[in-house]
Order: structure tokens, then C-alpha cells, then sequence
């Protein structure tokens, strides 16, 4: 039986989270990736697990912005709209700030290593605001996440697993695994 679902805006999305999600948890959780086929449609879909399956819902979502008030409206409507679907169910959103892609950014020289080249300070910045172009740009458009994963060592890959999404997102699976519901 799935425990909980996990909605995001599209497969690249799940492709990062299964790479960093521990293996401990997916094999101690029994969850479900689930693409909701972009921003708008994951949103719609994850109140409508709420309230047809009556099953924790995991709504991972990018901001599109890195502008904190924003952030915040954007936060405190998703939670209004997840709190009237929810029918005493466990739901958390997951807000990805700017983009879902920003994980694979936290360390420097990881991703100059895996690039194989340096990067300037200004790119840099750039990557920040606008990681999944700077990605595309670096990699190719067509390039899978899994390449990029397959270029990172176990400790690597536990660095860019500390990222606080990744890890608030295990706490979520891991307390709805340890709670069980109607």
C-alpha cells in the first residue's frame, strides 16, 4: 500500500529526487512519484489525492523566484489550498527556490569538476537565479540527470543530499511512515 505520494512538476523533478532520496528510505517508505505535468496541474493534483485517496501528499514545486515575500504568498496559498482539500490528512509543500535544480548547485567546485570547467563568478550568480537554463547550458538540454549523478562519488552525492528541501522531504516521508492515518 502507498504511504504517501510525492508530485512534482515533471519527470526531470523526479529524476533528481530519486537520485537523492537515501535508499533507506525508499525501501523503508512506501511511496509514489507522481508527475503533475507542470506547476498548475501538480497543484490540482495534489489536492485531489487529498481529498479522493485520503493519502500524505508530497507537493515538490519550484518558486519560479527568488523574491522572499513572493516565496512566502506563494507558500501560505499552497498551504490553503492543500488545508481546505485535506481532509485531516498530512500534506507538506515543498517549495524549490527558484527552481528544483538549485540542489545540484550547493557546492562550487563539485559542479566545476563534473563540468569539467571553471566558471566565473557572474556565471555563477547566474546559476543561482536561473539554475535549470545554466544546467541546460552547461549539459545540453537533452542530457539526463542520471550523467550528471553518475559523475559524483557517494560523498558527493551526501553533500548535495544535505540540501534542506531533500532533507526536510525525508523527515516528511519518514514521520508519515511513522504515523498512520484513517
Amino acid at each position: 500500500m502507498t504511504l504517501a505520494y510525492i508530485i512534482t512538476e515533471g519527470n526531470k523533478d523526479i529524476e533528481i529526487l530519486k537520485q537523492l532520496l537515501p535508499k533507506f528510505v525508499s525501501q523503508d517508505i512506501n511511496f509514489k512519484f507522481v508527475d503533475g505535468s507542470g506547476q498548475y496541474g501538480a497543484r490540482s493534483l495534489a489536492s485531489t489525492l487529498l481529498v479522493t485517496r485520503s493519502i500524505p501528499v508530497a507537493l515538490v514545486t519550484d518558486a519560479d523566484t527568488e523574491d522572499n515575500s513572493l516565496v512566502s504568498e506563494q507558500l501560505d496559498s499552497l498551504n490553503y489550498l492543500l488545508r481546505q482539500a485535506s481532509p485531516g490528512i498530512p500534506y507538506k509543500v515543498f517549495l524549490a527556490v527558484p527552481e528544483i535544480e538549485i540542489i545540484l548547485l550547493q557546492d562550487r567546485s563539485l559542479i566545476e569538476k563534473i563540468a569539467e570547467r571553471s566558471f566565473s563568478d557572474l556565471e555563477w550568480q547566474l546559476a543561482h537565479s536561473k539554475p535549470k537554463d545554466f544546467l541546460t547550458a552547461v549539459f545540453g538540454k537533452d542530457t539526463p540527470f542520471n550523467k550528471i549523478f553518475n559523475k559524483m562519488n557517494n560523498d558527493e552525492i551526501q553533500t548535495v543530499r544535505q540540501h534542506p528541501l531533500i532533507q526536510d522531504l525525508i523527515n516528511f516521508l519518514s514521520s508519515v511512515a511513522a504515523t498512520p492515518t484513517v
